[in-house]
């Protein structure tokens, strides 16, 4: 199994939620070759190209045992403040693709075949603010243009259905199972967040199973949340239960992604919390191979029996 993490979580703690911005990204990798059990990271781009080039960043991924599994594609603001394929701008639109053009070229020289966009400001806030039916075909678009551009690699939509935006027009699963359909690409496909879809009111193991399903989860960030806002708690420690099924579904269907953690060590110790979401996912993919190896854990509507079976493994581990 391929345990990573953000590389932000690192310059957190002591009551920070956002890094400062000066932060050392080569310290921050050092650090992060400390957790027991961390086997990448996934780097922001171009966040954490600004000051190092791929090479230096390759050399300090081999010195603390790390590999990247992904390059992640964040639109800065101002400029895309308004939006980035879905902006009314042409020019705008144009730096957008240019952008993850540059994550791609990034990630060739890195050896990373995976790279992951948040269309964070593609949304709205007010009604007639998003023109919807433009909105999409600049979306498909670009898509397109990205996916033939980066046809040796895989390239994946991470949805968030609101923040920084109010709303944002990829705000559920079956929305970005939508733009695949019509972005019509082999190479491109999901990633999903456990507290995105909670923000959603998705349950996280469906919607993992209908990625699967199509052949289209590329990518799982696991974390846990109060549901109305995008909190970045540890694994499991909110909601328990629909986690296990999560990682029951992945197992089952023989998810061979990263198990990445999406979380923000405010107050807590980064090293110790992110190498405790690695023991708590060890420990349920444990309970989760149990069950799987009984029949018809899952293949029956009997609640009270199932629901059993998962207790049982639960307060028995």
């Amino acid at each position: 199994m391929k345990f990573s993490t953000r590389l932000n979580s690192f310059a957190l703690g002591e009551g920070r939620k956002y890094p400062r911005g000066d932060e050392s990204v080569l310290h921050l990798i050092k650090i992060a070759g400390t957790v027991e059990g961390l086997t990448s990271l996934e780097l922001n781009f171009p966040e954490h190209f600004r000051q190092n080039s791929p090479s230096e960043i390759r050399h300090a991924m081999d010195a603390a045992g790390l590999t990247i599994e992904g390059i992640q594609l964040r639109w800065p603001s101002p400029e895309f403040s308004r939006g980035g394929f879905t902006n009314v701008s042409a020019d705008i639109r144009e730096k957008a693709v240019k952008l993850v053009f540059g994550a791609v070229d990034v990630a060739r020289e890195l050896g990373v075949d995976h790279v992951l966009l948040w269309p964070a400001h593609d949304g709205y806030e007010y009604p007639f603010q998003l023109e919807y039916h433009s909105a999409w075909d600049h979306l498909v678009g670009a898509l397109q243009e990205v996916a033939d551009y980066a046809s040796d690699l895989r390239v994946s939509i991470e949805y968030k259905p609101a923040e920084p935006r109010a709303k944002t027009l990829l705000d559920t699963t079956g929305s970005v199972m939508h733009l695949l359909n019509l972005v019509n690409r082999p190479n491109v496909g999901a990633t999903l967040d456990f507290g995105h879809l909670l923000m959603a009111d998705e349950n996280p193991a469906q919607s993992a199973a209908m990625c699967i399903r199509q052949g289209k989860l590329y990518g799982m960030q696991l974390n846990d949340a109060h549901g109305s806002a995008d909190d970045g708690l540890m694994v499991g420690s909110i909601h328990l239960p629909q986690t296990l099924e999560l990682i029951y579904y992945l197992r089952k269907y023989s998810y061979a992604g990263t198990y990445y953690f999406d979380t923000d060590p405010v107050r807590e110790n980064p090293v110790q919390e992110c190498a405790a979401n690695i023991s708590r996912v060890k420990d349920l993919v444990k309970i989760v191979d149990a069950m799987l190896a009984e029949d018809g854990v899952a293949d029956t509507d009997d609640a009270l029996l199932v629901s059993s079976r998962a207790w049982n493994r639960l307060v028995k581990s």
